[in-house]
């Protein structure tokens, strides 16, 4: 029997939601919409493989980095102000189904395109790997 990991694969930071949106514009007076659109329709919007093996190699590196941070206290309060972890990899929905799919895992169905997602490294690295390999097969 294998040992299962104590971590989960990802983890769902948040999704949308009706009491968001409200709350969201209340505290901004109804401008945030505006601001956040282009984000918001970058997040929704698919990549394509070199797009997303591009996507993951900054994030990958970002908490490698993180993970190299973590070994003193400064580094540690660092990553928890910044948000960034060496565990896992923030990802918008699209993003995270992208990822599995280049990992060759099904997505789960309750997964939203603009929900907020953290994927587990070793599941990033999976993805990452299976793009790079993708990559190096075309160039050949």
């Amino acid at each position: 029997m294998t040992k299962r990991p104590s971590t989960p694969i990802f983890k769902i930071i948040s999704g949308p939601s009706p009491t968001m949106k409200g709350a969201s514009e209340a505290a901004s007076g109804g401008i945030s919409p505006l601001i956040s659109a282009l984000s918001t329709a970058a997040d929704l919007a698919p990549m394509d493989d070199e797009q997303l093996y591009g996507f993951l190699h900054f994030r990958v590196l970002s908490a490698k980095r993180a993970e190299d941070r973590s070994g003193w206290f400064g580094g540690r309060l660092y990553n928890k102000f910044s948000g960034e972890s060496p565990n896992y990899i923030p990802l918008s929905g699209t993003q995270l189904r992208q990822a599995f799919q280049a990992a060759g895992i099904q997505p789960p169905d309750f997964v939203v395109a603009a929900g907020k997602y953290e994927l587990r490294l070793d599941y990033a690295h999976k993805a990452y790997d299976a793009l790079r390999a993708s990559a190096e097969t075309e160039i050949l």
